[in-house]
């Protein structure tokens, strides 16, 4: 009897247990997706407070930070479950590989990089998170309601923030008008990553629109495609978020063809038709994308006016937008300099670093030392990302790292397509449409990575790898509705390490993301206190912004300018501009002031001369060195 009780005792134990992670799950996951493409924080510029100046600020790094911590949490206790179960659900051997190959090269490239915690912070927040994300969702007790309710939860968030987008457009209230952007992005600030997140989900509705149950339901998913997604999709002028979309839905729809009539002897005819139609929607979706943005201005505001009536009719913007796809501008233009920086990167780290690259974030770094074409249409700027994720991850992690990427996508997706196939075979039209449309979502987050980044945009982040997982879910369960038969049982010693990281994860995502989005407000603060010619006050800001994350330069720039302009304190302005240049070898204001310093200050000709050949080191193909060169030649031995 007293077994019996043990037994019962340890049963509901263990259900309550699964159904407290579930639900915490749930609401992170919610959180996640609804919270972080619609987070903002509005602060009026001109409203003083007592050791704070309020600032606007819509960006990435809000979100970022919200990101890191929330998937922080999600993961740990994913982690704390599997640890107590003691059993874990390991994928299939191909994708586990590539991304053990992945992780490994983004260790190794960290190890070896210049700046090591700024290489350690970047590769926890892009890399290892997003993976961490991905095997996570495999490990989750998922059932049909809790999958559409997942993936219901990304259309509910895309959808809020195309909303927004559309808002400002037409203007149906009146502060969405207000908000500081670049194009129209609504929330998300920036029109390009706005574009890159909204995009993805699109054929991940269209997948769920032929899964669901009601034709109510049906019916509301597509109008909010047409209705809402399109629209927004259409107004960000984005054209790497465009082709992304009809390349990726057109390649699903037609490798998915291709395979059906390449193994139609395994298929009945009623299977074979239906499924055909299925994913010849995928193909129109992609095509009704060009139509969409060529008739742009039948459901744009004021084409009906008397003014559009009596001018002749010019095209729209998206339809010209479309057009230039097919153009390369020059250098200075968008796609030439994006081809720009691609050459120079390549040829880069071709010529070394090229199995394990310069580690992850280290692009800006060393910009200057390789952009021999690049620095003639940046000038002085530094550019963070190539607009190439592909050669971004070789540049920074090598060609093992890029090796890792890749195939952890293709074997997911292998992965998809073979299963596919089998729901082909039996006739499962609806897993095969949730398989299409994750599918079609992966495939245009990857084709939006050729010409952005979206893989470093937390929005477009977290519905990229989402896709990832959920489609490695779907297609590694052989029903949703029962508990994983792959459950293996772990050695204590791995399974001890897994209680580490989940305890360990926790605390130093929040805490990361803590003092990522206090520096962030301080160095803001600091740039507007220097605007209100407040010099002390920005001073102190930016030195509290170096504080929490000494890893960065923007504020060390600011520190060493103030010290050396403002406070006259010139020993203190050499220190601080030799700890911008420790941690960012590749900033010009730094060498030159340095130079300057030098020459003028301190009357040291031989300091300024080793200032100039850490300049050219950093910066050989810069203007700005070759006129640095010329100041320190004319100068006495």
């Amino acid at each position: 009897m007293k077994n019996i009780d043990s037994v019962t005792n340890s049963l509901l134990r263990n259900s309550f247990q699964s159904r407290f992670f579930d639900w915490i799950f749930l609401f992170l996951a919610s959180v996640l997706f609804i919270l972080t493409p619609l987070l903002f924080l509005e602060l009026k510029q001109d409203q003083w407070v007592e050791g704070f100046i309020p600032i606007r600020m819509v960006n990435a790094e809000l979100k970022l930070c919200l990101f890191i911590s929330l998937s922080s949490i999600l993961i740990g206790i994913t982690w704390i479950r599997i640890h107590l179960k003691r059993k874990i659900n390991y994928p299939a051997k191909p994708v586990f590989f590539f991304g053990c190959i992945f992780l490994l090269s983004v260790v190794i490239s960290t190890s070896r990089a210049h700046n090591l915690e700024r290489a350690w912070v970047s590769s926890f927040t892009w890399h290892l998170l997003p993976i961490f994300l991905v095997f996570s969702l495999l490990q989750f007790n998922w059932s049909l309601i809790r999958f559409k309710g997942f993936i219901g939860l990304i259309l509910l968030g895309g959808a809020f923030s195309c909303l927004v987008v559309m808002d400002q457009h037409y203007l149906w209230t009146d502060w969405s008008h207000r908000l500081p952007r670049t194009g129209y992005g609504g929330l998300i600030y920036n029109q390009n990553f706005a574009a890159e997140f909204h995009a993805p989900i699109i054929p991940i509705a269209l997948g769920l629109c032929f899964y669901v149950k009601t034709n109510f339901t049906r019916m509301l998913i597509i109008a909010s495609i047409i209705m809402i997604f399109m629209p927004a999709l259409s107004l960000s002028l984005a054209r790497g978020a465009w082709v992304g979309l009809i390349a990726g839905c057109f390649l699903t729809g037609l490798i998915f063809i291709i395979s059906i009539f390449i193994k139609q002897k395994d298929f009945g005819r009623k299977e074979k038709k239906s499924s055909l139609w299925l994913a010849s929607f995928f193909i129109f979706l992609a095509l009704s994308l060009p139509l969409y943005l060529t008739t742009s201005d039948y459901w744009k505001k004021d084409t009906l006016s008397k003014e559009s009536l009596t001018k002749e009719k010019k095209v729209s913007k998206e339809a010209s937008e479309l057009r230039s796809i097919t153009t390369i501008s020059g250098p200075s233009g968008g796609s030439g300099r994006r081809i720009v920086l691609w050459k120079d990167a390549l040829q880069a780290i071709v010529s070394k670093d090229f199995l394990f690259g310069k580690g992850t974030d280290h692009y800006e770094l060393h910009f200057h030392e390789s952009a021999k074409l690049s620095d003639k249409t940046t000038g002085s700027m530094l550019v963070r990302f190539v607009h190439n994720d592909f050669i971004q991850i070789l540049y920074e992690n090598g060609i093992i790292g890029l090796v890792g990427f890749i195939g952890l996508w293709i074997a997911i997706l292998w992965k998809a397509l073979y299963k596919g196939m089998e729901c082909v075979r039996y006739n499962d039209t609806k897993r095969l449409a949730l398989i299409l449309g994750l599918s079609a979502s992966c495939l245009t987050f990857l084709i939006e990575s050729f010409f952005e980044f979206p893989t470093r945009s937390p929005c477009a982040m977290v519905v990229g790898w989402s896709s990832l997982g959920l489609l490695l879910v779907v297609t590694s369960l052989k029903d949703l509705n029962l508990p994983p038969k792959t459950l293996t049982l772990m050695n204590p010693k791995i399974n001890l390490l897994i209680g580490a990281s989940a305890v360990w994860i926790i605390p130093f995502g929040c805490l990361l993301a803590k003092d990522l989005f206090w520096s962030n407000i301080y160095h803001f603060q600091g740039r507007i206190a220097g605007d209100y010619g407040e010099k002390n006050k920005s001073l102190k800001f930016h030195r509290n912004s170096i504080a929490l994350t000494p890893w960065q330069h923007h504020s060390r720039k600011f520190e060493s300018y103030y010290l050396l302009t403002h406070k006259k304190q010139f020993a203190e302005a050499l220190k601080s501009i030799n700890q911008t240049l420790k941690v960012h070898p590749g900033c010009l204001v730094a060498h030159q002031n340095k130079i300057q310093l030098s020459i003028q200050e301190f009357k040291d000709n031989q300091m300024a001369r080793e200032a100039l050949k850490a300049m050219k080191k950093a910066a050989p193909f810069h203007p700005y060195t070759h006129r640095e060169s010329k100041r320190v030649a004319n100068l006495k031995p």
